[in-house]
């Protein structure tokens, strides 16, 4: 049983390796506390779901507005995707880790307040830094249905309008423990790197 769980927060360009680095720190944790230990929210996956539901007026749009065209989804709808999956999910034994949520400031707050009301002190923000032709690269490689050239264009575009400043409200503030990684480097280490940061 965790007594005081930690969370975590992954946050960056799309293409820099959130979803891998989630994924591996996921299976850490998992090793050190138990195959049920880990709470795992990607607010990208409960928003692509909320597609399969034709009958919401919602879910037509959020799919013509932003999936399709790859552009940002109202802060109100990625809010609704991590809250609803944090209350239907999380136990409060759990260590919690985020991917996909915050890309906006207001996100952030909003997350910031959630993890309060959850009693949640151990919370680590992990920016994967890269830059943007290396986030390009590695969506074109990845070869996803919906990685062409423009919706690249548009997702590396809102990062600069709108995810830096959600790293700025993390950093300006000392209560946030927030770890810098350098994601320019082989999967293994950037994962290294984010241990040996966390020091759990």
């Amino acid at each position: 049983m965790n007594s005081n769980p930690y969370s975590f927060v992954f946050i960056g360009r799309s293409g820099c390796g959130k979803g891998t680095q989630a994924d591996l720190l996921k299976k850490y944790l998992e090793s050190k506390f138990g195959a049920d230990s880990v709470f795992y929210v990607y607010t990208g996956a409960h928003l692509r779901e909320l597609t399969s539901h034709p009958e919401f007026f919602t879910a037509k749009m959020l799919h013509d507005k932003v999936l399709g065209p790859g552009e940002k989804a109202p802060d109100g709808l990625a809010i609704w995707a991590c809250v609803q999956e944090l209350i239907h999910g999380a136990k409060e034994n759990n260590h919690v880790i985020v991917d996909g949520s915050p890309r906006t400031a207001i996100e952030a707050a909003v997350l910031d307040e959630m993890f309060d009301f959850l009693n949640r002190k151990k919370i680590f923000h992990i920016w994967l830094s890269v830059s943007a032709e290396w986030a390009r690269e590695k969506m074109m490689a990845r070869g996803r249905s919906d990685d062409n050239a423009d919706n690249i264009k548009r997702r590396l575009a809102y990062y600069e309008k709108h995810v830096l400043r959600a790293i700025e409200f993390y950093k300006k503030d000392a209560s946030h423990r927030f770890l810098e990684i350098n994601g320019e480097q082989s999967i293994e280490q950037v994962h290294r790197d984010i241990v040996k940061a966390l020091a759990i």
